[in-house]
């Protein structure tokens, strides 16, 4: 395995279809797809030059994350797919790998639970078929460098890539690292949760801020590509379903994180749920995440090696049933 995915010396294809988060939408998958010009001619989805590359949370939510799975790892054994993790896939694989007792190495929250019990039930009948799935999930890096592009899930920074490089033990997460990587005190987790969720700030405890679900909300999503010094509430705000105000964020609440640069290569990203707005972050980050998932759309964008993003090169497939 190589942590990563691909350098630019050893991949020769510049056409990649960066697909966003699918959450269990397998109808829409196939539709986008066939959109996107790939035949399932022999029960794999395959494309004559093209290679589709999955940003994470392909499970959850959706009716079918079985089949979604089934679509994904089909494609990436063959060639015609890679695939990386996200913050759904990692939920999954620490729910459904089980340690000496038989537990769960890490039940989530009572929401992020109900989910995976969601996906158990998708796979009744088929246990084995489950627990094959998640060992392939593990073999699933957490972020690709493709030469001129870079695809995380969420946040790129290029010392948190390298450390977790070694959180893989031939080429898989082991049960080992499993239970070492998700402690709060060792010295991967940072680097783990920033790059499968991206940097987050606490906001200030005078602050009241709440949700369209009238709940009260405690931290936000942040542009991790603008120096957060100087900016306001509003304008750094990223990906966050309630609005924040326009008035200067204070320093002491803000968290120290490596900005992207400009110069920097285009990075895809997924996780922010975007919805219907334009999916160019800026001139060098792209969000794939059209939110499938709470009623937007599926999106795909077509790479064919620019050097600047066109909103010309979206592919969207809206969800076949409310």
């Amino acid at each position: 395995m190589v942590f990563g995915g691909l350098s630019s010396e050893n991949s020769s294809n510049s056409c990649y279809d960066i697909i966003g988060d699918v959450h269990g939408f397998k109808t829409e998958l196939e539709h986008l797809l066939k959109l996107l010009g790939y035949s399932n001619e022999t029960g794999v989805w395959i494309h004559s030059f093209r290679t589709a590359v999955f940003i994470g949370d392909f499970v959850d939510r959706g009716p079918d994350s079985k089949g979604v799975i089934k679509i994904v790892r089909s494609m990436v054994k063959v060639g015609s797919a890679l695939a990386i993790l996200g913050n759904h896939e990692l939920n999954a694989i620490l729910y459904f790998t089980k340690d000496a007792n038989g537990k769960s190495l890490r039940v989530p929250n009572a929401s992020a639970t109900d989910l995976l019990k969601e996906v158990a039930a998708q796979y009744d009948g088929y246990q084995t078929q489950l627990e094959s799935d998640v060992k392939w999930l593990r073999k699933l890096p957490l972020a690709l460098n493709l030469g001129d592009i870079r695809v995380v899930h969420a946040y790129w920074n290029q010392k948190h890539v390298t450390k977790l490089e070694s959180i893989y033990e031939e080429g898989r997460l082991t049960k080992k690292r499993l239970k070492e990587i998700i402690k709060k005190k060792s010295p991967y987790y940072l680097p783990l949760t920033e790059t499968i969720k991206g940097i987050e700030f606490n906001l200030p405890s005078d602050l009241v801020i709440k949700d369209n679900l009238n709940i009260r909300r405690s931290i936000f999503r942040v542009k991790w590509w603008l120096e957060p010094i100087g900016e306001t509430f509003k304008n750094l705000s990223f990906g966050n379903r309630f609005t924040l105000p326009d008035y200067t964020i204070p320093n002491q609440i803000i968290q120290k994180y490596d900005v992207y640069k400009p110069h920097e290569p285009i990075v895809f990203i997924g996780h922010y749920c975007m919805g219907n707005g334009s999916l160019l972050m800026a001139k060098n980050v792209c969000c794939v995440d059209a939110c499938i998932s709470n009623g937007g759309r599926l999106a795909a964008y077509r790479y064919n090696g620019e050097k600047e993003l066109n909103e010309d090169n979206f592919v969207f497939v809206k969800p076949s049933r409310k």
